[in-house]
């Protein structure tokens, strides 16, 4: 097997939770290729799970060694040693994540949560509410549509600001109320409120609406794969399972699909066939790296 295939197999082990397993791809991974800072990277986050932290941080190093330029290391370094209590060296990290990335509202968003844990709560505050204004500094508010007020209330939910996601999803349904990713998203943001009952409903909606766009359109593969994650969080998942393999029969290179294909798989217990739609996700696409 090549160093790629060995990486492959890895991201897909360490989805799988068998971070013994994927630590082991990658080592043989980098036995052939000693200097790749990305599997170095993974290997310092299957460490991590393994609770074996010094060597986290080895690898991590390791990594920045030869990549120094890559903000999101320099924040996972910043969360290990944080855990490690060695808090100014994570604030020195998390300072040259910000000087790499500043725009980015996720490395904000990081440290301010980090700062948080360390009660230091004005700051925390300081930098978390630099987060959300960066995800909206981009938006005129006066002409966005539908569609961007929903991938505002997206980037929102990737910070856990899901007050903020919520007002920017219902924004999006004033303008579209058959709008089914707005409906989704608002559903998984009050789940994460907390609120499942209603989360449940929006969910729901949601489905009858991808399912009228399959109607007059079946060829459609992202209409299946959006059924499909909708339907996966009902946990319907033989519904869910058939919508992820008729986008693939669609468009067999449909990436996210398969994973979502394997993630209904391994929330069902069938572990070998959640492994080999994962196999498959990383083999059409290498560089895919939402597992971590």
């Amino acid at each position: 097997m090549t160093s790629n295939e060995w990486y492959n197999k890895g991201v897909a082990l360490q989805e799988l939770k068998r971070f013994t397993e994927a630590l082991d791809a990658y080592n043989k991974a980098l036995e052939i290729s000693p200097d790749n800072a990305k599997i170095l990277f993974s290997k310092g986050i299957v460490l991590k799970n393994l609770m074996r932290y010094e060597d986290a941080l080895e690898a991590f190093d390791r990594s920045l060694e030869i990549n120094p330029a890559d903000a999101k290391t320099w924040c996972f370094k910043a969360e290990l040693l944080l855990g490690l209590m060695q808090y100014e060296e994570a604030l020195d990290s998390f300072y040259r994540a910000i000087s790499l990335a500043p725009e980015d509202p996720e490395v904000w968003y990081r440290r301010g949560m980090a700062l948080r844990e360390m009660r230091a709560y004005e700051d925390a505050m300081d930098d978390l509410e630099k987060s959300i204004r960066l995800y909206s500094k981009n938006y005129d508010m006066s002409s966005m549509s539908a569609s961007e007020w929903c991938k505002k209330g997206m980037g929102l939910c990737k910070i856990k600001s899901y007050h903020e996601a919520l007002d920017a999803f219902n924004r999006a349904l004033e303008l579209n109320p058959t709008n089914g990713k707005a409906l989704y998203n608002k559903g998984v943001a009050l789940r994460w409120l907390g609120k499942n009952d209603e989360a449940k409903l929006y969910i729901e909606r949601a489905v009858e609406i991808f399912d009228n766009k399959i109607k007059a359109n079946p060829e459609n593969a992202r209409f299946w794969y959006n059924k499909g994650i909708a339907l996966r969080d009902l946990e319907r998942y033989k519904e869910a399972l058939e919508a992820f393999e008729k986008a693939i029969d669609i468009n067999p290179s449909f990436t996210k699909a398969w994973i979502g294909k394997g993630i209904v798989y391994d929330r069902v217990k069938k572990h070998q066939k959640a492994m080999e739609a994962y196999e498959r996700a990383v083999d059409i696409n290498p560089i895919y790296s939402d597992l971590i």
